[in-house]
């Protein structure tokens, strides 16, 4: 599998690149220049980089690292999604509770995208 990624730049145009505008080469992230009509590629190594996990949730949507995740069955559970390097794995690290949970393909058919750190850092605010 080649890793995806997608890309958000918080300086002074706070967008999310998606994966067909991003890529990492040589220890560069690469980004489709938005002011070239053809559409070079151009190196911004300033922007904060995150990786799809392979999979999806709930309602389909791909699932990257740094995606906030949420799900109200019986309990409410909110977390962000994170990869463990030394683990080889990718976790959600909770949010309203002190928990840590492994991401697998049965386990986010109950939980739904509802945002991610950069776009929505309103949402990492713990409610008591």
């Amino acid at each position: 599998m080649i890793p995806k990624y997608r890309a958000y730049d918080s300086g002074s145009l706070c967008r999310m690149y998606q994966p067909e505008e991003v890529m990492v080469c040589d220890g560069n992230i690469w980004i489709i220049d938005e002011d070239d009509v053809a559409g070079s590629w151009i190196v911004n190594n300033d922007l904060n980089l995150m990786q799809s996990t392979g999979l999806v949730d709930k309602e389909d949507t791909e699932v990257f690292e740094g995606d906030i995740l949420h799900h109200q069955i019986q309990t409410e559970y909110t977390f962000i999604v994170k990869y463990d390097k030394d683990k080889g794995r990718w976790y959600g690290d909770g949010l309203s509770r002190t928990y840590r949970i492994d991401i697998t393909k049965d386990f986010l058919q109950y939980y739904k995208v509802i945002g991610n750190i950069y776009e929505n850092p309103e949402l990492l605010e713990v409610k008591s």
